[in-house]
């Protein structure tokens, strides 16, 4: 018996959705997609969650608190501060290169629904994490990176970090008209690029 067989329906229904929307994302993905690689009838799914966008909004929930933890290395205090920012970096790639759809689904939320996306990071968050802006402009000020502007540096580093992976089709298309192959194009290229920016633009 498969793994997914052998679970209760509604986890079976969450890692069947993760899949399909992690594939197809929110508006591309159909619940007779989900119901099939869940190995249900649709209106069992229907039973357990009335409507695409409600278990949208459970898979990303649980996203949410996992996107957090990955700022809990931000804290750690015995390492440099770039050496933080670099594992924050492996944290939020990998993170990435499993809910490529993070990105889209926060600008969905603070668009449609500001103040209830506000609840659900700060249950998300649940007092974790520390600021990388207050980070950087602590080591600014005791000397251990050259000053910059860190509201800039993070808008630049959130940016470098999950664009890839949100505009993953504009780029399959680019690639292929220049006869790249965007299977080429890996995490750990891209963990490395978005380090050396952080090496240049951090050290004195």
């Amino acid at each position: 018996m498969s793994k997914l067989k052998a679970q209760p329906t509604e986890d079976k229904i969450l890692e069947a959705a993760k899949e399909v929307f992690m594939k197809y994302g929110l508006y591309g993905a159909r619940m007779q997609d989900i119901a099939d690689t869940a190995g249900i009838n649709k209106a069992l799914l229907h039973y357990y969650f009335r409507s695409k966008e409600k278990l949208f909004d459970k898979i990303f929930e649980g996203a949410l608190v996992k996107y957090f933890q990955q700022m809990d290395v931000l804290s750690d205090s015995s390492l440099p501060i770039k050496q933080r920012v670099f594992k924050y970096i492996d944290n939020i790639i990998d993170f990435y290169a499993e809910y490529p759809q993070m990105s889209m689904f926060i600008i969905k939320e603070i668009s449609i629904n500001p103040e209830i996306f506000k609840e659900k990071v700060s249950v998300a968050k649940n007092k974790k994490g520390t600021s990388l802006i207050n980070i950087l402009e602590d080591g600014v000020a005791k000397g251990e990176i050259k000053k910059i502007d860190t509201s800039m540096f993070l808008i630049n580093l959130q940016s470098l970090c999950s664009y890839p992976f949100l505009a993953s089709p504009l780029f399959k298309h680019v690639l292929k008209v220049n006869h790249k192959d965007w299977n080429d194009f890996n995490s750990n290229k891209l963990k490395q690029s978005v380090k050396t920016f952080v090496e240049n633009t951090l050290s004195k």
